[in-house]
């Protein structure tokens, strides 16, 4: 204790006898120095421009400090083309600048060219948007992983890799993306032997993207409840699942729901509602209206018997 206030009576001594060399040192500013701040409040002016609607301006001030190197206006200008918020959206534009600010090392501006590739617009490509999400994934960019993903799936960069995919979308499930999580899931439970299915990881990435809100995950999740995939079988929790997703609208979740009424599985038996479901449910798959057929038989019979149980 006594050593450190004796440094700091020796350090403040220092500074109290040194203001004018402070002073005269803050007083000179390097060439370099002075360009940068002078950038530094080019850039704030353009961005305060726009934050007030004033977007001529935004874009005149943006291009002329884009045009002199600096990253970050190139992506503002790139952003106002793209987006059109001059008027129609001009992506060869975008992509001019967004190349600029992506040779600057700006990740948004990677996101940005990313984009306009993945779509084939300015003269962007596929390709390139693979080779910029790389990077962008190299200096941490969480929202990279996921379209970086989705060009490995689908292969539109010349490139098909499922199981970069799904370790990919794993990437993305882990810092939150709840989207990510369902397209994992989808990739460890298809049967595709790319990746090897592995139930384990597929109800975990269910289970986050269910409890997100997503209605297909709600219904796919209570669906390997209810056939005891990757966990116990849970015919109570497949239900409640399974209601979640009907009600949110996914027509797989009308059926199943509508069929574990029917069964009485999970949920007290309630033919009524099974109909109820089922007619919500039609036309989604052929299971659907076999069920539908069935309910309407039953129900139009006088003390009708309910569908048997499944074994």
């Amino acid at each position: 204790m006594r050593l450190g206030c004796f440094g700091a009576s020796l350090w403040l001594a220092w500074l109290m006898g040194s203001g004018a060399c402070l002073a005269q040192v803050t007083g000179q500013m390097s060439p370099a120095a002075s360009e940068a701040l002078a950038d530094q409040e080019a850039l704030a002016a353009a961005n305060a421009a726009f934050g007030r609607g004033d977007y001529s301006d935004a874009l005149s001030q943006a291009e002329n400090l884009a045009s002199r190197g600096n990253p970050k206006a190139a992506t503002l200008a790139a952003s106002i083309y793209e987006q059109g918020i001059m008027g129609t959206p001009a992506p060869a534009l975008a992509v001019r600048w967004y190349r600029r600010a992506v040779g600057g090392g700006d990740g948004d501006a990677m996101m940005g060219l990313a984009r306009l590739g993945l779509a084939n617009q300015g003269g962007a490509t596929p390709g390139e948007a693979l080779l910029v999400l790389q990077r962008a994934v190299a200096i941490g960019r969480k929202d990279a992983y996921a379209p970086l993903a989705d060009l490995f799936l689908s292969g539109a960069a010349g490139i098909k890799d499922r199981g970069r995919a799904a370790s990919l979308y794993s990437r993305a499930a882990g810092f939150g993306d709840a989207d990510a999580a369902y397209a994992a899931a989808i990739l460890y439970a298809d049967g595709d032997p790319d990746p090897i299915d592995d139930p384990l990881k597929a109800i975990g990435f269910l289970k986050q993207a269910a409890t997100a809100g997503r209605a297909d995950a709600s219904a796919d999740y209570g669906l390997m409840l209810y056939q005891g995939r990757g966990v116990a079988r849970d015919l109570a929790s497949a239900a409640r699942w399974f209601k979640t997703a009907a009600e949110a609208g996914d027509a797989d979740g009308a059926f199943y729901w509508a069929l574990v009424n029917a069964k009485g599985e999970g949920t007290a038996q309630n033919l009524e509602l099974a109909l109820q479901w089922a007619r919500v449910a039609k036309g989604s798959s052929p299971e659907a209206d076999s069920l539908l057929a069935q309910l309407e038989r039953v129900m139009a019979r006088p003390n009708a018997t309910p569908p048997p149980k499944a074994n």
